[in-house]
């Protein structure tokens, strides 16, 4: 019965593999030939090796802005260089540069007295723009009633473990109605391993000011204690300086002489999130988001500078900050262009393209589709490669069209649409999304698909047009 059962199965999976050769063959009959390097460069070895490294715990999540973030600019810039690609950013250069403000929240320097013994402290997760030094009462409150009461001077809250996300949510409304209702400074009463003090552990590097409301005041972590008596505290200003981001960008000139005025361009954001908790795995390694739209960037680079006659219409590859801090890489871009934005037929951005939904391996979607025939353009020839672009019934709509770095280029009145290959899986910005969890198979499909897909409009045999 097992040898029956084997030779079954062996003869199916024959037949299978034989038909699923021949479809194959057949998809790809109308890619000619002397493309195939073209196709050979976007490779599962080469897409593992890229993502790995992107997502790997030394680039510790990317953060904007980050020394990673600067290391994985550099990266990238060098892969374009390898590929041959043209610079254009400053004097040729594949780095478009910016500042952002910044500040240091100061772990050192806190003193917290009670009854004119020393409290233990575990750092703060702001600071002021001035020193603050206090003697006197402090006002007890809970996280869940600050309510319309005024306060005058400092505050202390205790706050135990976060069981759900939304207690951090609830934890960071709560601080900002003590901030608005007067609260000089806010102590908070946690235990040692609390994940805030991960938080505050963590805070070594400068972070992105993310708003215009001045500093965000002294909210210090401290041991718990009775909270009746006198309190002495000494807490050091915030330092405020500049940090240099960069989107790093290079180009492929067409070889048409009219055509070569008008340009594609592949985008991917470069930044993560950074870290996340205070104990166990804190890196959020950002694999499928967007590591994976990096690495299509990346290997579509190499496959266009593979081919042995370049693309009519300039082609352009660009990596983006600041992305998961309100598109800020792109909205740059779009403000300051490289590439003047009435001569760019159309941005395909991409994101999250290595974990398939259930039955989609070697599926792709396009957010916005209906909002202009370039989804529909690409699925034709994706179709050459035995990809399928299509209308996902939940995430082409206008859901996440505004939702990532296409969204300033649609502002501007550019054709941009973001592609995927996914969903917002469990792992979403979470330490867990890891490069081992990623369907690299599928994901080296899809990258080919969109070189199948965009290569007849980077070649001027269509145009895609606004609906």
């Amino acid at each position: 019965m097992t040898n029956k059962a084997s030779t079954f199965h062996t003869t199916v999976f024959t037949f299978l593999l034989v038909a699923v050769c021949a479809n194959l063959a057949l998809a790809q009959h109308d890619i000619p030939g002397d493309l195939k390097a073209s196709l050979d460069a976007i490779n599962q070895r080469a897409v593992t090796s890229t993502v790995a490294f992107l997502s790997s715990d030394e680039m510790a999540g990317r953060d904007t802005p980050s020394p990673e973030l600067t290391i994985a600019s550099s990266y990238v810039a060098a892969r374009f260089l390898g590929a041959g690609l043209k610079g254009l950013g400053e004097d040729g250069s594949y780095f478009q540069n910016s500042e952002i403000a910044t500040t240091l929240v100061p772990q050192d320097g806190i003193v917290v007295k009670h009854d004119g013994a020393m409290v233990e402290t575990f750092g703060m997760l702001s600071a002021d723009s001035e020193p603050y030094v206090y003697r006197g009462e402090i006002t007890l409150v809970t996280k869940d009633s600050p309510g319309d009461a005024k306060y005058t001077g400092p505050v202390c809250m205790i706050v135990d473990d976060f069981k759900e996300r939304r207690d951090q949510s609830n934890f960071l409304r709560s601080l900002a109605r003590l901030r608005q209702n007067g609260a000089t400074a806010i102590l908070v009463q946690v235990d040692p391993n609390h994940e805030l003090v991960g938080q505050a552990s963590a805070m070594t590097e400068p972070k992105m000011v993310r708003s215009r409301g001045g500093a965000a005041g002294h909210v210090v972590l401290v041991k718990k204690t009775d909270t009746g008596g006198i309190f002495d505290l000494t807490l050091p200003k915030q330092t405020s300086g500049k940090a240099t981001v960069r989107n790093v960008i290079g180009m492929i000139p067409g070889s048409d002489p009219e055509l070569a005025k008008e340009a594609i361009v592949f985008t991917a954001h470069l930044d993560h999130i950074g870290r996340q908790g205070s104990t166990g795995d804190t890196i959020c390694n950002g694999a499928d988001d967007d590591a994976t739209g990096v690495t299509g960037v990346l290997s579509l680079a190499d496959a266009f500078a593979a081919m042995p006659t370049a693309p009519k219409r300039t082609v352009i590859f660009m990596t983006l900050w600041g992305e998961e801090k309100g598109l800020l890489g792109s909205r740059y871009y779009c403000a300051n262009p490289l590439w003047p934005l009435d001569k760019t037929v159309a941005n395909i951005n991409i994101e999250m393209i290595g974990r398939p939904e259930p039955g989609a391996n070697g599926k792709c979607w396009s957010t916005g589709w209906d909002k202009s025939n370039l989804s529909e353009l690409m699925s034709v020839g994706a179709k050459k490669v035995d990809v399928l672009i299509f209308q996902h019934p939940k995430y082409s709509g206008d859901m996440l069209y505004r939702a990532s770095d296409n969204a300033p280029f649609v502002d501007k009145g550019v054709i941009a649409h973001s592609f995927s290959a996914g969903s917002l899986h469990e792992d979403y910005h979470k330490p867990s999304d890891e490069w081992e969890k990623l369907e690299l198979k599928h994901m080296t499909r899809v990258i080919q698909g969109l070189f199948a897909g965009s290569l007849p409009i980077a070649n001027g045999d269509v145009t895609p047009q606004k609906n």
